[in-house]
């Protein structure tokens, strides 16, 4: 299947010592962990706007629809700015693990990553927790959907498949040379169809920095860590699974969305970052000569 062509991998940036790459790339995790806690936020409110003592039966499908759309457009929206194209917009774990057994993101950087979603989780689920963001109505616990004694295997499976199919949807658009523009979308209306659609079964828990930051910060059963499984295990079944379809055991990049312009911090293969490096030498033997 036809891809963009690659150039030659970049590791200068990938394989930087610890305390270099926190010097250098502190941005791109500031960015990451910003854009995690805004997620959440907006997350927390939704579920406690779905889950209103005032909401009717009637009334819980519009609104299920209408928080899909919303998250989708809100994931978009970060995936497409330009700070979410410099950092990548991981904004889960599992799929930074991911592209970490693909060999894309060097290992400081995948630390320095997971520690800023994790923050950016702890630090809106807190806020969530004691802020007025939530109704007084809402229990905190609903910010997390547990697996529950009565639907513990169909949310597991559930939550499996969708977070495998997410991963294998975001390898596989962004490395097609005509869908890997449309990766962020793609991925956005996934989001809009699980919160609308999958829901009921397993809640939106295919985010493991939201997961884990709700368990972390209350009281919660140890049935609650098994919320975690599912999306790591999958994210890793949806590598797999490229690799199995495709052939192939190597990607461009790990950028949701890559910018046209500027530095990437991953083992880059991607025509834009191959068209900066070359416009940013023209430029120089352009200077050199004048």
């Amino acid at each position: 299947m036809p891809r963009p062509e690659p150039g030659a991998a970049l590791t200068s940036e990938a394989d930087l010592p610890l305390a270099e790459a926190l010097r250098r790339h502190w941005p791109e995790y500031a960015v990451e962990a910003g854009f995690l806690a805004l997620l959440v936020l907006f997350a927390g409110v939704v579920s406690a706007w779905l889950q209103g003592p005032d909401v009717a039966a009637s009334e819980l499908g519009v609104r299920r629809l209408a928080a899909g759309v919303a998250t989708g457009l809100a994931l978009i929206a970060m995936v497409y700015s330009p700070w979410g194209r410099r950092c990548g917009t991981h904004l889960n774990p599992a799929i930074t693990l991911a592209y970490l057994r693909l060999g894309k993101v060097g290992r400081w950087d995948a630390l320095f990553y997971l520690l800023a979603q994790l923050a950016g989780g702890l630090v809106a689920v807190w806020l969530l927790r004691r802020g007025t963001l939530l109704p007084a109505a809402v229990s905190p616990s609903q910010l997390s959907i547990s697996i529950g004694p009565s639907n513990e295997w169909t949310a597991f499976l559930t939550e499996l498949v969708l977070s495998a199919a997410a991963m294998l949807l975001i390898l596989f658009t962004s490395n097609h040379a005509s869908w890997f523009r449309w990766t962020g979308v793609v991925y956005g209306l996934l989001a809009m169809l699980i919160v609308a659609c999958a829901a009921p079964l397993a809640g939106f828990g295919m985010n493991v920095a939201r997961l884990l930051a709700v368990d972390v910060s209350g009281n919660t059963a140890a049935i609650q860590w098994l919320n975690l499984l599912p999306p790591l295990l999958g994210m890793q079944l949806g590598v797999e699974a490229y690799r199995l379809l495709t052939g192939r055991t190597q990607v461009l990049c790990a950028k949701l969305a890559h910018n046209t312009h500027g530095r990437c911090i991953f083992r880059c293969q991607h025509p834009y970052q191959t068209r900066t490096l070359a416009m940013e030498a023209i430029k120089r033997r352009a200077e050199r000569r004048a």
